[in-house]
């Protein structure tokens, strides 16, 4: 029999499968592509602002970085405040401040590439812990002419044991909250250190971009902190600052550097470390901490998310106790 053909052959489920994980991906890529383009695009408007414009005042390392730095009070004990990763800077530390004992002079420090202080684009050695340390330790040796109990939230509780351990001289006491030295990178770390894409991820998360709201302040909706008006501004202030999502991912794709976590037992001078416990610091790393410090004192804080934001007055009260 003429003009008959065989049935069509089914195609086999397998190569189904891939054609449509090839189109997946396609859509993804492109979607990807698209939001990474128009992400950068708002990161160029929004970031307008030169530091010089703003007619700050700022103390001079011997680097010649320009950190921002907020100075408070009349009292006798020096206090320098040191805050964590955040582009929002010394702000964080508002309700910790505003319950402090009145016994203290206190020096709010902007870290290198955040709050009001210089931006640094460029990944490198000025992005380590123990750079920053060094550079705020010569801030705190031009502020005060006595030893000074340096408190400091993640980030800036590495450089504060960090200035404890290579200028113990300048140091009188150190007030650890949250710090975790041997946190590994999440995936949001990770998303900023990729080529390209890793830009518009640190606009995205870190500084103005659409997520960075719920990474500031996660637990606003659920009856936690929530930032004031003013440190919304301040935060917004920082955010526009030229270079800021460059720098921030600068410090992002830097190798850790930090010599803390194999000299802690090297600080001499009184610690006091304050745990969250519902927060981001696992168990593991204060015990690491205890065991290189045994004469470090613990508070447990057992119903915080991040301490100096949802107790702040028992921080108020550690950095107190603290003082010798």
């Amino acid at each position: 029999m003429s003009g008959l053909r065989p049935p069509p052959r089914e195609e086999a489920p397998s190569r189904v499968a891939v054609r449509m994980l090839v189109l997946i991906v396609l859509v993804l890529g492109a979607g990807v592509t698209v939001w990474t383009a128009v992400t950068q695009q708002r990161m160029e408007l929004i970031e307008d602002t030169a530091l010089e414009e703003l007619e700050l005042e700022p103390m001079v390392s011997p680097n010649g970085t320009s950190i921002n730095v907020v100075r408070e009070g009349d009292g006798t004990v020096p206090l320098v405040l040191l805050h964590d990763v955040d582009i929002a800077g010394n702000v964080i530390w508002d309700g910790v401040v505003s319950t402090l004992d009145e016994k203290f002079t206190v020096m709010r420090v902007d870290l290198p590439g955040f709050g009001l202080s210089e931006r640094i684009p460029i990944e490198g050695t000025r992005h380590t812990v123990a750079s920053m340390a060094v550079e705020v330790g010569d801030i705190i040796d031009q502020a005060f002419a006595e030893p000074t109990v340096i408190a400091g939230i993640g980030l800036g509780g590495e450089v504060a044991a960090e200035i404890a351990v290579i200028s113990p001289d300048l140091v009188a006491a150190v007030v650890l909250v949250d710090v975790d030295f041997y946190k590994p990178d999440g995936w949001v770390e990770f998303a900023e250190k990729l080529p390209w894409f890793g830009r518009a991820a640190t606009f995205a998360f870190d500084t103005a971009g659409s997520f960075s709201l719920d990474r500031w302040a996660p637990h606003c909706a659920e009856e936690g902190w929530c930032p004031t008006r003013s440190q919304v501004a301040e935060r917004e202030l920082a955010e526009t600052i030229v270079g800021t999502a460059d720098s921030v991912r600068a410090f992002r794709r830097t190798p850790a550097a930090s010599l803390v976590p194999s000299k802690l037992g090297d600080i001499t001078v009184p610690v006091h470390y304050l745990w969250s416990q519902q927060g981001a610091v696992p168990r593991e790393s204060v015990d690491r901490v205890l065991e290189a410090l045994p004469a470090a004192q613990i508070d447990v804080l057992a119903e915080a998310w991040k301490a100096h934001l949802d107790s702040p007055r028992d921080v108020a009260t550690a950095i107190a106790a603290a003082v010798p």
